[in-house]
């Protein structure tokens, strides 16, 4: 690989997530939970997600969107952070909530039917936030 496509691979990976970031807002009981989000939305982008992030700030993470609901599962090949996973039907609403992912585990979590949303967070914040069944995503345009 020559040297211009290793320094672009880097800046790629290395990129803050806040110049790309988009917010959203987790609607719960007890409140409203502000995170500032990167989206996900091609295939490739999907494909890459959160892989090789060696930060990730309380209040950030990746958003998976989907074009259609379908039963969606996730890992964690190539990430290093252990992450939290809210899955999320159309509206937003939270379907089911995967905490604490080991890094690196190459084990499917899921398959979460009619999702069209998945949320990676930084493990902990779930718990931190007691984001539950009864929160709702929502991403601010």
């Amino acid at each position: 690989m020559s040297i211009i496509k290793k320094l672009i691979s880097t800046l790629i990976v290395c990129t803050p997530l806040s110049s790309l970031a988009h917010k959203l807002n987790i609607a719960c009981p007890h409140g409203k939970i502000p995170f500032q989000v990167e989206l996900a939305q091609t295939p490739q982008e999907c494909q890459k997600g959160l892989m090789f992030r060696t930060d990730l700030s309380e209040d950030e993470g990746m958003l998976f969107l989907f074009p259609q609901p379908r039963p969606s599962s996730m890992w964690m090949k190539n990430t290093p952070l252990s992450l939290d996973m809210i899955f999320c039907d159309e509206a937003g609403q939270v379907l089911a909530i995967y905490e604490k992912a080991v890094p690196f585990s190459l084990k499917s979590i899921g398959p979460v039917n009619n999702t069209m949303q998945v949320l990676e967070v930084r493990g902990g914040t779930v718990e931190k936030h007691k984001i539950s069944t009864k929160c709702t995503l929502k991403l601010e345009h």
